[in-house]
């Protein structure tokens, strides 16, 4: 019985060590590539180090990257040891498999940093963009379909997380019908003159995308995953706009930016038709990059002189204040969005500008290096532009 009971502890003690040394596959491991926003990567790295040198204590810090954003783990502690490596990988790991999907590396020791060939291309989000066949349903796509016409246009998406109930928003009418009725009150908010240029099929019918996430979220996350899924899926073109009404639960009632965008359902922000309609239209003004830091009365993308880009979502007024025919020539019109329909006289495309302002900070990739935007607006406050206001999600996933 004693020499069986050793042969099965013997057992459980290499199965155990087994597993550990999986686990901790990568501890010690430094990484090597590209960093996706490395200007807001550096930053937190050097505030942990200020940190542990005012202590007098040393750091350890690791951190992970992929198209779709950054995450870090890291110990400020008296003596650095195998069990504090293992602490501050597992504390990376738990925030990658939200932020970034891949592995984590050690990036740096105290204020060397061990992480080589930072200036290489950004390392990719390995995703499983296989379609479940049990969302395979009759007048339902799962890409964009055939354009009708070259001009910029908005694409609309149905989103579901990896176990969402399928309510068939994108193949019942409802979203159609919402989106189509949310135009004519843009239509109207301009007093009849335009509207967005809407995705279309070749049957007349609203080009609506069905896309379900690879992962099980449980609800308030960013943008960052969701963003380079999408893009990964080929929801990337910067000739267009991609606007998704995501059927979860979240903390927000919407969220978006240059060129991705999203409401969310579910959220108890979103009670009824009117509040769809107005957050919808809220966050769609959002990815076309509104409100600018040079549009009068900005606050944080905001301006309190529109019902529609204000503040929190409750008013049932619809005004587009001075984002509309505000008649600076250097700050940018809504009216002059390549998205609305008749484009004007001089249209500029909100992917271009805001994707090449966050290029020249490395907070993103613009789809025209040569696109002059300074040239094209001169107002000081975009010509002062900073790294910490200026974000776009083109291209983001690759």
């Amino acid at each position: 019985m004693k020499k069986i009971f050793i042969f099965l502890f013997a057992i459980v003690f290499y199965s155990t060590s087994f597993l550990t040394n999986n686990i901790f596959a990568e501890i010690k491991v430094p990484g090597s590539g590209g960093i996706n926003y490395w200007n807001d990567f550096e930053k937190f790295y050097k505030k942990q180090l200020k940190k542990s040198q005012k202590k007098n204590q040393k750091l350890i810090f690791y951190g992970s990257t992929s198209g779709g954003g950054w995450a870090t783990g890291f110990k400020i502690v008296k003596d650095i040891n195998d069990q504090v490596h293992e602490q501050a990988y597992k504390q990376c790991m738990k925030r990658a498999k939200k932020y970034t999907q891949n592995e984590c590396f050690l990036f740096a020791i105290n204020d060397k940093i061990v992480w080589t060939n930072i200036d290489e291309p950004i390392a990719s989000v390995k995703m499983n963009l296989e379609i479940d066949e049990n969302d395979k349903k009759p007048g339902r796509f799962f890409k964009d379909q055939p354009d009708v016409t070259d001009e910029p246009q908005v694409h609309f998406i149905y989103i579901l997380n990896k176990d969402s109930e399928d309510n068939e928003w994108d193949i019942n009418g409802k979203m159609e019908k919402e989106l189509l009725a949310a135009n004519e009150k843009v239509f109207e908010m301009t007093k009849g003159k335009q509207k967005f240029r809407y995705d279309m099929r070749e049957d007349g019918k609203l080009d609506i995308s069905f896309v379900r996430f690879n992962k099980q979220y449980k609800g308030n996350y960013g943008m960052n995953y969701p963003d380079a899924y999408l893009t990964q899926k080929g929801f990337n073109d910067p000739n267009k706009l991609y606007f998704a009404w995501a059927d979860v639960k979240h903390r927000d009632g919407g969220q978006g930016s240059v060129h991705h965008g999203y409401i969310f359902l579910q959220s108890k922000y979103i009670t009824n038709a009117n509040k769809r309609m107005m957050m919808t239209l809220h966050e769609i003004l959002h990815v076309n990059g509104f409100a600018w830091p040079c549009t009068k009365g900005n606050s944080n993308g905001h301006t309190s002189s529109s019902t529609v880009i204000g503040g929190p979502v409750g008013d049932d007024s619809y005004r587009l204040g001075v984002l509309y025919d505000h008649g600076d020539d250097t700050c940018p019109d809504f009216k002059d969005s390549a998205f609305l329909e008749p484009k004007s006289n001089s249209p500029f495309n909100p992917v271009e500008l805001k994707c090449a302002m966050a290029a020249e900070v490395g907070r993103g990739k613009a789809p025209n290096e040569n696109y002059d935007w300074r040239k094209r607006y001169s107002h000081k406050k975009l010509q002062k532009i900073k790294a910490k206001r200026t974000w776009c999600t083109y291209n983001v996933g690759n």
